[in-house]
């Protein structure tokens, strides 16, 4: 049987207003709810939720332990003797103990002093400057030490007889000849006191007959060689003069200069402590070598030439 379709429209209409009718008919949509409403509307929500399942996290493993770095042992400076006090002791007294250092030194040449053995005290502060490379402050104390020491020790200068001879050579125009033969005497004598007696020092000039004299400047060249006609030279400094009065000053930091070059790169001697600025040219050449250097120099010219 068939619903009439006026029916059919009447059903269709009726059915959903009597259902939200008999939904909503004790509802309020106006009154706002509440706070306890809120409280347990909240409640109820949190309650029906699934609970959220958190994975678990492993621990960090604890950091390893900091174990410090284990400090170094200072090595014990080593003990300074005296040592044997034989009553002839060498140029070269205490060159061993060298591989010690300066400070080694310094401190053996105090207990030495203090002992009375200035001939030994005097050996060792010469170790710090020909046998070490002493930092400024040592070599300024050497270089003082040894220049109070040496007149206190007449024995200190060398015996004459055995004197090593060297020759200092030079050579120049004929414009300053007389000044030149003249101060390089001079220096020849400074440079004996200057090594103590050890060397025997003597002059040769050359001059050059064809420069011309009417120059402002002339030019000076100055070496040094031994007695023998093929005997070893150092190396050869030349340097320009334009009035004779600094002659004299210019001869003598050629020395020093001609000496600590062949004493570091033909001997193998540490560098020589160099002058200071208001240090004069003779007492540079007269405190900063040492007797072992003077020695050692003056052989350095005499060795006999090889045989062919």
């Amino acid at each position: 049987m068939r619903i009439p379709l006026i029916l059919s429209i009447l059903l269709a209409i009726a059915v959903p207003v009597v259902v939200w009718w008999l939904g909503v008919r004790d509802m309020d949509f106006l009154t706002p709810p509440t706070e306890p409403q809120l409280a347990a509307i909240r409640q109820q929500t949190a309650a029906a939720l699934p609970r959220e399942v958190i994975p678990a996290v492993a621990p960090e493993p604890p950091a390893p332990p900091v174990i410090p770095a284990p400090i170094p042992e200072k090595k014990p400076e080593p003990a300074v003797e005296i040592g044997d006090l034989n009553p002839n002791p060498g140029l070269n007294t205490y060159a061993e103990l060298a591989p010690k250092g300066a400070r080694h030194l310094i401190e053996l040449a105090s207990l030495l002093e203090t002992a009375g053995e200035l001939p030994r005290t005097l050996l060792a502060w010469e170790r710090v400057l020909d046998s070490t490379t002493p930092e400024p402050a040592q070599a300024t104390a050497a270089i003082a030490a040894i220049q109070r020491l040496r007149p206190a020790l007449p024995a200190v200068k060398g015996n004459p007889a055995k004197a090593i001879p060297v020759v200092i050579h030079a050579s120049t125009g004929t414009k300053f000849e007389g000044p030149v033969k003249t101060n390089l005497e001079q220096a020849a004598h400074s440079l004996e006191h200057a090594a103590c007696g050890i060397l025997k020092v003597t002059t040769q000039v050359t001059i050059n007959r064809k420069s011309n004299s009417k120059n402002t400047n002339t030019t000076v060249a100055i070496w040094l060689t031994g007695p023998a006609e093929k005997s070893p030279a150092t190396e050869t400094l030349s340097f320009t003069v334009a009035k004779p009065d600094t002659l004299q000053t210019d001869l003598l930091h050629r020395l020093f200069r001609l000496t600590g070059n062949r004493l570091q790169q033909t001997l193998a001697f540490p560098a020589v402590t160099p002058a200071s600025d208001d240090e004069s040219a003779l007492h540079a050449l007269e405190f900063h070598f040492t007797r072992l250097h003077w020695e050692k120099f003056g052989r350095s010219l005499n060795t006999p030439p090889a045989r062919p």
